[in-house]
Order: C-alpha cells, then sequence, then structure tokens
C-alpha cells in the first residue's frame, strides 16, 4: 500500500510539472483506482479525456480508447451506486 501511495505522489509531482498530459491523469486514475479512491480515479479520467479532446496534437488510440473504457466503468460504477 505504501508503493501505491508512493507511486501517487510521483504522479501528482509529474503532473504539477505538465498538467496538460492526459497519459499522466490516465497512470495516477490506475493506481488511485488500486487504491480504492474510485471518485478521484474517475476525475482523472475525465480530466484525460478532457485534455484529448482539447488536444491539436495526434491523439494514441489507444490510450483513448483506453480511456473511454475506464469513462464506462466509471458510469457503471456511479449508476449501481444511485448518484448518476
Amino acid at each position: 500500500m505504501n508503493d501505491l501511495k508512493l507511486m501517487v505522489e510521483r504522479c501528482d509531482e509529474a503532473i504539477d510539472q505538465t498538467p496538460d498530459q492526459a497519459d499522466l491523469h490516465r497512470d495516477r486514475a490506475l493506481v488511485l483506482s488500486l487504491l480504492g479512491d474510485q471518485a478521484k480515479a474517475c476525475a482523472d479520467v475525465e480530466r484525460a479525456l478532457s485534455l484529448l479532446q482539447q488536444s491539436t496534437q495526434p491523439i494514441d488510440p489507444m490510450l483513448q480508447h483506453e480511456l473511454q473504457v475506464r469513462q464506462t466503468s466509471c458510469k457503471q460504477s456511479r449508476t449501481m451506486a444511485g448518484s448518476d
């Protein structure tokens, strides 16, 4: 568990330096999910997707697909919890 918390801290540092990189938010979302913090993980997924939509650079189709799958999972979780 401490290793995962350290990974979140490292992700936070990387995002502080380059907040507009969707892949960094994707990575932190994964670690937050492993820690059981679904709300924060889903917020990172939404942020990453928003960054992709705003991007003028070519988008990695695998990154976009992965984020869309995670977004669907977040929506399902909210629906099951009755908050969506």
